[in-house]
């Protein structure tokens, strides 16, 4: 899938105003800011995903150009995987939204995987907040570097 300047726009245009767990398609943008001293060489990213349902495609432009490509997906009433456990995702307190509302009830934990031609890899996950589909989370590339996620 190719992504044109012009379709980036749109997406940012209306990324606040769309839901992750919706009837409609859906566009949001994950913020993406550094977390340790590998992230911090490639600096703040942004990851852009389409989808409806609580399921669909994402696409991450790396500063070097390379296109990573995957899927997320939302899984309401599931549980987090290791990764979200070892950075405390799970815990009471953790989850606020990407306006800085705190989450209440936990939320739902999202999961995201991408992969670009060189091999690069990229692990997310979030908590999804059911009521307006912002939340935040963690990401790892398979680089090492760590990046808090917000949305």
């Amino acid at each position: 899938m190719r992504v044109s300047a012009a379709r980036i726009g749109v997406l940012v245009l209306f990324a606040p105003v769309a839901l992750l767990l919706g009837a409609g398609t859906t566009a949001r943008i994950f913020a993406l800011s550094p977390d340790n001293r590998e992230a911090q060489d490639i600096g703040p990213l942004n990851a852009y995903l389409e989808g409806q349902n609580g399921s669909g495609a994402i696409w991450l432009k790396m500063r070097d150009g390379e296109v990573l490509r995957g899927q997320f997906t939302v899984k309401v009433g599931g549980s987090f995987g290791a990764y979200g456990k070892s950075r405390g995702l799970d815990r009471p307190g953790s989850a606020y939204t990407g306006r800085g509302r705190a989450i209440e009830g936990g939320g739902s934990p999202g999961f995201v995987d991408m992969k670009g031609q060189s091999g690069a890899t990229v692990h997310c996950e979030v908590v999804n907040d059911d009521l307006d589909a912002h939340g935040n989370g963690v990401c790892r590339f398979s680089n090492g570097a760590e990046y808090r996620v917000l949305y």
